[in-house]
């Protein structure tokens, strides 16, 4: 039996109207993931410019996982690695052990790494990451604002900091020992 071209024209008028909450509802749903997410994104578009090579690195103090202080500033005279990562992060934990290489390489040629973990309240997990891994290399924990300072939305984010504190070389993303190690030398 076929149905009438009222009745067809009455349910297609539902499928429509059907498909049109469906919509609203996943437009909505877009929105509150983006209000979500937009909170980092607008403390960095609202913060500082990122700093980039040939700028000053901006002054940050925070804690190792020993409950020390550590300043930037107090690093003068060496050249910092500066590398911001998570446990969660698959391309961080894959790079620590090049870190570890390029700091037991270099390290006696004044070469400094320095992690800035992204688990604030995570300290313990963190150390003992660092631990099972046998990563010596320091590392601070963020306690939200200097990867904003630094404009770090990704992660790894890799900053290479020369001798009198000035930013050589921007990483973003995964970065090879390789050309870690080709920046690093000239300002050694």
């Amino acid at each position: 039996m076929t149905a009438s071209p009222e009745a067809l024209l009455e349910r297609r008028d539902k499928s429509r109207a059907s498909e049109r909450w469906s919509g609203i509802l996943l437009a909505l749903l877009m929105l509150a993931a983006l209000g979500l997410a937009g909170r980092n994104i607008l403390a960095i578009a609202l913060g500082p410019l990122p700093p980039g090579p040939g700028k000053p690195a901006p002054a940050f103090a925070g804690e190792n996982l020993r409950g020390e202080k550590v300043d930037l500033g107090s690093l003068k005279g060496k050249v910092v690695l500066l590398d911001f990562w998570a446990t969660w992060c698959p391309p961080c934990v894959a790079s620590m052990p090049h870190l570890q290489k390029i700091q037991d390489d270099l390290g006696s040629r004044g070469l400094i790494v320095l992690g800035v973990n992204q688990e604030p309240g995570e300290e313990e997990k963190v150390r003992r990451f660092l631990q099972r891994r046998s990563l010596t290399f320091p590392s601070i924990v963020d306690r939200g604002n200097i990867h904003v300072t630094y404009g770090v939305y990704s992660f790894p984010t890799t900053f290479v900091i020369d001798r009198q504190g000035i930013i050589r070389a921007t990483f973003r993303g995964p970065a090879s020992e390789e050309s870690l190690v080709k920046a690093i030398e000239p300002v050694l």
